[in-house]
């Protein structure tokens, strides 16, 4: 969630960053941010990053490899929290909490783990990022006047920015925290044909979308997750390819209802577009 901390620096928050990347703290302490390098599975280091903090925005991975305990990273980082006095969280979820009542899921564990332990707090709830298109899946098709996902032409889903996560947390910490889950998305739901058009007019491109197949994907990003993580992903999308009616609701929600409680407008794919313009330029 990089550009999410960096919307929150943006907004003029003292923001001390937890990586577990050298390279990623490099970059931070270039901007002049105040970083710890760690583990989440190492309590006392994320004890560290909480000491003098007033606020905590977390953001636990839903997906990573089978051999992580998922469940552990939340739950130090909320007790790290405690002990350091913080009791106003913004959380990314990383996915919809599907059973509340789930032992194993960390987005239920770390729900029940913040009511019970006395926390003001409010979950974002990603519907999809825009983001996910800069992956090779995307880009490599470009050339060829597609643009590839692995999502039916016809699946509409509100593309979100990952910066907008920062900027919903900067306005959320001024203010009262729900202790309630929202889904966070873009300002429009977009399908397949939609997504093509406006990127093709961005690049003066005539693009077209073409649906991925998920196993095409999953052989993708594998090269850049590893397997395990690569074949949970993937297999989310062959369901959304399976059963797109079944599954098309959670993947819209009402953007007006999040602009007008958090003052502030979502980013439009075109804009998205614009912000990133190197990237696709390359």
């Amino acid at each position: 969630m990089a550009a999410g901390t960096q919307a929150l620096v943006d907004a003029g928050h003292h923001v001390r960053a937890f990586t577990r990347s050298e390279r990623g703290a490099k970059r931070w302490k270039a901007a002049g941010v105040d970083t710890v390098v760690g583990d989440m599975a190492d309590l006392d280091t994320l004890r560290r990053a909480s000491e003098g903090q007033d606020a905590l925005f977390l953001h636990v991975p839903l997906i990573t490899d089978p051999d992580v305990d998922r469940n552990a990273y939340g739950l130090n980082a909320l007790q790290a929290a405690k002990d350091a006095g913080i009791k106003r969280i913004v959380w990314n979820t990383g996915g919809p909490i599907m059973d509340p009542s789930s032992t194993t899921d960390p987005g239920a564990v770390l729900l029940r783990a913040m009511q019970d332990g006395g926390f003001s707090f409010l979950g974002l709830t990603p519907i999809t990022y825009l983001e996910n298109l800069l992956g090779p899946w995307t880009t490599a098709g470009l050339a060829q006047g597609k643009l590839l996902y692995p999502t039916p032409a016809s699946f509409k889903m509100q593309w979100g920015a990952a910066a907008d996560f920062g900027r919903v947390a900067s306005h959320a910490l001024q203010g009262h925290l729900p202790n309630e889950v929202i889904a966070l998305g873009g300002p429009a739901a977009l399908d397949g044909d939609d997504l093509a058009r406006i990127a093709g007019d961005f690049l003066d491109l005539n693009l077209v979308f073409e649906t991925m197949p998920a196993a095409e994907f999953e052989a993708q990003l594998s090269q850049l997750a590893g397997p395990a993580v690569a074949g949970m992903i993937a297999g989310m999308y062959g369901g959304i390819q399976a059963n797109p009616d079944q599954v098309q609701p959670g993947f819209v929600a009402d953007a007006n209802a999040i602009e007008t409680r958090f003052n502030l407008k979502l980013t439009p794919f075109a804009d998205w577009l614009a912000q990133h313009r190197p990237l696709f330029s390359q």
